[in-house]
């Protein structure tokens, strides 16, 4: 699980490789200096909606070049019922892209495009803004389903007799139009993969639904996730109680629910110590370390509000997301797939509500070498943690997993400030 997002440049290659399961997209920030920022879709609960995405930071894969204009010539003649999406899904590809640049969105491809029974298996598609050589901007969708990865346009225009929408298949140097009104191979693949719209158009129907909200209701609606955060999510062991200073310092910054767990829990720990609460402003320093040169930076004020045992970062914007959660080892923010739009409060507590009560135990775990989940073995070796403690590797953490030989308890802080610096 991962993510991706693109700062355009002048062109882009075709697609020649897999990409790395749901790994990111490269990033250009203002040192000049590459990185990744990417978003993939990750969770939908519904009702209400949550649209969770991933963002990285890590080095270019093969369908992720920073090319953007494309030669392509299209096939003629052109079929008289074209695949096209419809003006509500063209409008939300625009939109996204808007917000992030380029994205990466997972999803769950059939095994038989004409088998339903035949299973699924993981799949993503790259999605980016370019356009066609002396003809309209289009949007790209690189879809790594198959063997071959395979690329199409979205004409974001009309182009010949083609209308704004239209799907074409791109092949080498030509472009051919999906013929949508007869059964075909090609068709039932890309209809499959069309599905990731359906997570972003719900997005954007949660949005739709919260502007309707009067001030009221929203206040009302407001208690009544904050009442049900407190009844459900109970603390598996007591913490500090929060400063005298804390609660005004941070009220109106922070969702109603989050001040309602610090007031009867203090800085406590839940989901069987797995998820302790902290004081925000003592991460704000190594947060905006890690933030800087992003496509976050800037869009919102950010805060570590809660961290994992193993250094993961739970963070909250003063307007905006509040399930986020920072990866510091492998770099990488899994976030609300439109985390950078403003949120009623009633959104931000709703949507808190269901982060801390839905996070599963795993998410706030990390892989051994051996593939099994680090953190019962840890606390096994080493004990429980202590106030502000994280388990942390005495050498580089590799792509093989940890290590459980290689654990030791040491102080959040330090062991995030180091990994800050080596960005």
């Amino acid at each position: 699980m991962s993510a991706n997002a693109v700062i355009r440049a002048d062109q882009r290659s075709a697609p020649t490789g897999a990409m790395s399961g749901s790994r990111s997209t490269p990033c250009v920030d203002p040192s000049g200096r590459i990185t990744i920022f990417g978003l993939f879709a990750w969770t939908v609960i519904d009702p209400p909606f949550t649209v969770k995405g991933r963002f990285r930071f890590r080095s270019p894969s093969p369908m992720t070049s920073t090319a953007l204009s494309l030669s392509v010539a299209l096939q003629l003649p052109v079929t008289t019922a074209p695949l096209t999406l419809d003006p509500d899904s063209l409008a939300t590809l625009q939109q996204a892209l808007q917000a992030f640049g380029e994205f990466q969105q997972p999803y769950s491809a059939p095994v038989d495009a004409y088998d339903p029974d035949a299973g699924v298996t993981d799949a993503a598609v790259e999605v980016s803004a370019g356009c066609v050589h002396e003809g309209p901007a289009v949007i790209i969708l690189d879809d790594d389903a198959q063997q071959a990865p395979r690329r199409y346009l979205v004409l974001e225009a009309p182009w010949h007799e083609l209308p704004a929408g239209a799907l074409l298949l791109v092949s080498g140097s030509k472009a051919s139009a999906i013929p949508a009104q007869e059964s075909n191979l090609e068709l039932a693949r890309v209809e499959s993969m069309l599905t990731f719209l359906d997570l972003l158009s719900k997005g954007q129907e949660a949005r739709d639904h919260r502007d309707t909200c009067t001030a009221i209701a929203d206040t009302d609606a407001s208690a009544s996730f904050v009442t049900s955060l407190l009844d459900q999510l109970r603390a598996s062991s007591p913490g500090s109680p929060v400063a005298d200073t804390m609660l005004p310092l941070w009220k109106g910054r922070f969702p109603d629910a989050l001040m309602a767990l610090w007031q009867r829990d203090g800085l406590a720990r839940y989901h069987d110590d797995r998820l302790a609460l902290v004081d925000p402003a003592r991460y704000d320093a190594v947060l905006a370390a890690f933030l800087a040169g992003s496509p976050l930076w800037g869009k919102d004020d950010f805060h570590v509000y809660a961290i994992a045992p193993f250094g993961q970062m739970m963070i909250c914007g003063e307007r905006t997301g509040v399930e986020l959660t920072f990866e510091p080892h492998e770099g990488y923010l899994c976030a609300p797939a439109l985390l950078t739009r403003t949120a009623s409060s009633i959104e931000r507590n709703r949507r808190l509500h269901d982060f801390l009560l839905t996070l599963d135990d795993n998410e706030l775990d990390v892989l051994g070498a051996d593939g099994e989940l680090m953190c019962w073995r840890a606390r096994e070796l080493l004990g429980p943690l202590g106030e502000g403690e994280v388990y942390a590797s005495t050498e580089p953490v590799s792509g093989q997993g940890w290590r459980l030989g290689s654990l030791a308890k040491r102080q959040a802080l330090d062991v995030l400030a180091e990994l800050a610096q080596r960005r």
